[in-house]
């Protein structure tokens, strides 16, 4: 999570970092413009919550409460986003050890509301933005990371199975819905 003023709108914002999602790169873009004073750039864990990805239900823990904020997020084809982080967890793994991952551990996953740090990287993207009630907050601006920036596209045929996909459209069912990501159903 980050938190900023806009010194030219003297708003605050709240960048709220959903894991595998370019977060670094646009904490960067935001820290680099000028206009940005940076409040808050949460970084670290604590009491075994990654600060980096404060979901926003938990942001009353962390946030000024006389201060209007603007959230928000972007989100990212959970595809391309469950290819990156399974990678980026394990850098030595090969494609094989991939859909043997979504196959035997990821479906056994409990994507809780205590985000679990050791699979904060897995977690639905609706759970960052949603509240208590996994209600998706109206006052959460969202963009698809693809309309406003190139990240990496994998190409599926060579991470998926017929298996895998089924996999992966359950789990992330609520992010295909929500965010409006097309699904697919074999490859």
């Amino acid at each position: 999570m980050l938190i900023f003023i806009n010194k030219n709108e003297n708003k605050h914002y709240i960048f709220i970092h959903i894991p595998k999602n370019s977060g670094k790169y646009i904490r960067q873009k935001i820290e680099n413009d000028a206009n940005n004073e940076i409040v808050k750039s949460y970084w670290d864990m604590e009491s075994n919550l990654d600060l980096a990805h404060i979901p926003y239900m938990k942001k009353n823990e962390i946030i000024e409460k006389n201060v209007k904020y603007n959230f928000f997020a972007h989100t990212r084809c959970p595809y391309n986003r469950i290819i990156s982080a399974f990678f980026y967890r394990n850098p030595n793994k090969q494609i094989d050890d991939f859909k043997n991952f979504v196959k035997s551990t990821l479906i056994l996953y409990d994507f809780s509301i205590h985000f679990d740090y050791s699979i904060i990287h897995f977690y639905p993207q609706y759970l960052f933005i949603c509240d208590q009630n996994l209600t998706i907050s109206q006052d959460v601006t969202i963009h698809k990371l693809e309309d406003v920036e190139n990240p990496r596209k994998y190409e599926l045929a060579n991470y998926f199975d017929s298996c895998c996909i089924n996999i992966i459209n359950k789990v992330y069912m609520q992010d295909f819905t929500t965010f409006q990501y097309e699904m697919i159903n074999n490859i």
